[in-house]
């Protein structure tokens, strides 16, 4: 599949560029995020420009999680929440916190949805609450266009190293997110088992209290 996104890219440019994102976002185990750093690769030798690359992979990748936008902003903020509250532990939003939560996102969700841009699986999550909780669309797509082109200038940058002499880069770059996913995994993992833990301990505390 690798071979044929490279193909798609060098056969139409950022156009190619801009249709991988897409698809990339609408299906997420695609690699279309490689041919970024080839892109860059080919910045150095005048077929790309790095600035339209990171340009066109923004705009490809917003339009791309429309389509998990969409369907979350048309189910509205209440199933939302009734959802949450059902399975937000896995989360770690308590019952008490989903309406705090979901205004918090209405207000300042974008900064959320650009922040989430380089971290595969999670910049597509994050499309659902953005919807679901009344960020505009065209919030959604600024911040999420802007937080996936940065992502893409420092892999096209990455692949314009490479190029120009510095082939040492990319044998940090897979290691480097290796290392980020990892930790991110770790904290999630510890931040899930104390919110069971508090849960919990206030249900025992709740039992006690009522038996007494």
């Amino acid at each position: 599949m690798t071979e044929w996104i490279i193909q798609i890219v060098q056969q139409f440019g950022y156009l190619g560029i801009f249709l991988m994102l897409i698809l990339a976002r609408v299906l997420p185990p695609v690699p279309a995020e490689t041919v970024i750093p080839l892109a860059g690769m080919g910045a150095a030798t005048g077929e790309f420009n790095l600035l339209l690359v990171a340009l066109a992979a923004g705009a490809g990748s917003a339009v791309g999680e429309l389509v998990w936008y969409l369907p979350a902003h048309w189910m509205g903020r209440e199933r939302f929440e009734a959802f949450l509250r059902r399975h937000g532990h896995w989360l770690t939003v308590k019952p008490e916190q989903v309406h705090r939560a979901t205004e918090w996102f209405a207000r300042r969700g974008g900064v959320a949805v650009l922040l989430c841009q380089p971290l595969p699986g999670l910049r597509t999550l994050i499309s659902v609450p953005a919807g679901a909780c009344g960020l505009p669309m065209a919030v959604f797509l600024l911040y999420a266009a802007a937080g996936a082109a940065l992502w893409s200038l420092v892999l096209a940058g990455t692949g314009y190293l490479v190029r120009v002499g510095f082939p040492w880069i990319a044998d940090w770059m897979v290691p480097g997110a290796l290392v980020l996913f990892i930790v991110l995994l770790a904290a999630y993992v510890l931040r899930l088992v104390r919110h069971r833990r508090d849960n919990r301990r206030a249900e025992r505390e709740g039992i006690s209290r009522s038996g007494g």
